[in-house]
């Protein structure tokens, strides 16, 4: 299969199930060789049914995208993949992935079923509802979080439920505000729900959401994981600050140019080298710290 056609499983998008991993990093499992495999599977899992309703997704706005500028290019549209074909491999990936759903973990199997029909009901309705769409994007986050904690059997933080919640409407807000600014006016006929928002309402709405996200994350670094035992954690909350004031930046700004999360981490560097840097200092901080050595 050729790298345009490959496209049509949205590999980009597989970053999201990355959410999986934080079960195992925050409940100490790092180490622990099942969990790592079962979170790997399941990481593998979630990609599969990502796909799959992101199939899904193009083959019900085919007919609608062969007449946009730039989506007419995508497989589906431009007939590179038949609507049977297609067909096919959403049955295909969906099936698949319950299948090894089910042999992992009953409690994941039923997230994991959860999630697809979230994402289904999302492609044919409710991505064209006005703050349903954005607040559906963002349970789906949660969803894949939850999965993680459910396929290692471990308990996950409700603050940390919200703080991904939050943080998932914030970015899916973001991605309002970038379309609305950076959309051609002529191409908001394919997206109606655009039409519904503006900018003084997403600028409140991210400010809102933006401030939320730092004080969950504050109380959840405070309390800390609950195996952890103590407030370390309160050391990220400048580094989380830090991210979250550039993301902002960038956004308000227009120096993103429209670009989706992903192509903004691979263009913006000192974006990426502080997320890599959040991620390695949690870990020194989770991981080589001895415990209750905070507990002052």
């Amino acid at each position: 299969m050729n790298l345009p056609v490959f496209d049509i499983f949205r590999p980009k998008q597989w970053y999201k199930n990355l959410l999986i991993f934080i079960p195992i990093v925050g409940s100490l499992n790092i180490s622990d060789t099942n969990s790592i495999f079962l979170s790997l599977v399941g990481f593998g899992i979630l990609c599969m049914s990502s796909s799959g309703t992101y199939i899904l997704n193009d083959l019900i706005d085919s007919k609608k995208d062969s007449l946009h500028p730039r989506k007419k290019n995508r497989p589906i549209p431009s007939g590179k993949i038949t609507r049977n074909q297609a067909i096919i491999l959403i049955t295909t990936l969906l099936v698949i992935s319950e299948i090894f759903a089910i042999l992992l973990n009953v409690q994941f199997f039923i997230l994991n079923s959860i999630l697809i029909a979230s994402m289904i009901i999302y492609s044919i309705k409710i991505k064209n509802i006005f703050l349903m769409d954005v607040f559906s994007i963002a349970i789906n986050y949660v969803f894949r979080a939850m999965s993680g904690a459910y396929l290692i059997d471990v308990k996950i933080s409700p603050w940390l439920i919200i703080g991904i919640f939050l943080l998932a409407l914030l970015l899916a807000f973001g991605k309002r505000k970038n379309e609305l600014m950076f959309l051609d006016k002529s191409l908001l006929e394919f997206r109606h729900v655009l039409k519904q928002y503006s900018q003084k309402i997403l600028n409140y709405a991210i400010i809102i959401t933006a401030t939320a996200v730092i004080l969950v994350y504050s109380i959840y670094a405070i309390n800390g994981p609950e195996q952890i035992g103590d407030w370390r954690l309160i050391i990220t909350i400048p580094v989380a600050f830090f991210i979250l004031i550039s993301y902002l930046t960038k956004l308000f700004s227009g120096k993103n140019e429209g670009k989706e999360l992903d192509d903004l981490l691979i263009s913006d560097k000192k974006l990426l080298l502080s997320i890599l840097s959040y991620v390695v200092l949690t870990i020194i901080l989770i991981y080589l710290i001895p415990p209750n050595i905070f507990n002052w």
